[in-house]
């Protein structure tokens, strides 16, 4: 018998994080895989401004959703869960190196996450069109000073508020503000530079 809590009845995908977070706690697999989709490569992009080798900041990320399936009796204290986890994520890679751990395997597939495309042709055009804008707008990004690259790739990629970033990085909502400026300022260079030639 199927009851409304039926993995099967459920859109995991329009769900908000609190209520994916309460069926954490409840042990659902599925609303941990959602959060680790949502999530995961946000995440991983936040920890390489604390690390620059991306095998340990994957396997720190993953650390994360581990501990937050184990610590499930305690899931309902958090209260925002979009900055929770980027907090646990910083504080992992900011931790000293006390210990190795052991490498844990996510069980939930990454297998179904292959779109299909029309045709290999189309595909391969697709992606060369991909490298090419993110070329382009890695050439841009890697001409703003690191701390305010960091506000605005969490601000306008990781859509996070300036409120949540102070509370992650521990600075002021000003000194967030003053970033986003250089940012943009460094942006609009680039962008009219690039419009002359």
């Amino acid at each position: 018998m199927k009851t409304k809590h039926s993995p099967e009845l459920m859109d995991f995908n329009s769900m908000t994080d609190v209520a994916l977070f309460s069926l954490i706690q409840q042990r659902s697999n599925e609303a941990l895989e959602t959060v680790f989709n949502r999530y995961y490569e946000s995440l991983c992009r936040f920890g390489l401004t604390y690390e620059s080798k991306l095998d340990i900041v994957e396997e720190k990320v993953a650390d994360v959703f581990i501990q937050l399936w184990n610590g499930y009796e305690r899931i309902h204290e958090i209260r925002n869960p979009k900055p929770y986890l980027y907090v646990v994520v910083k504080n992992k890679l900011l931790e000293p190196v006390a210990y190795s751990h052991l490498k844990q395997p996510l069980e939930f597939g990454q297998e179904n996450q292959q779109a299909s495309s029309p045709s290999i042709e189309q595909e391969i055009i697709d992606q060369e069109q991909r490298e090419f804008y993110k070329k382009r707008i890695t050439d841009v990004l890697d001409q703003i000073p690191q701390k305010s690259r960091q506000i605005f790739e969490m601000s306008r990629l990781d859509e996070l508020k300036y409120k949540e970033i102070s509370e992650i990085l521990g600075v002021s909502i000003k000194t967030v503000e003053n970033h986003m400026a250089i940012a943009l300022k460094t942006i609009r260079k680039a962008v009219i530079k690039n419009k002359q030639y």
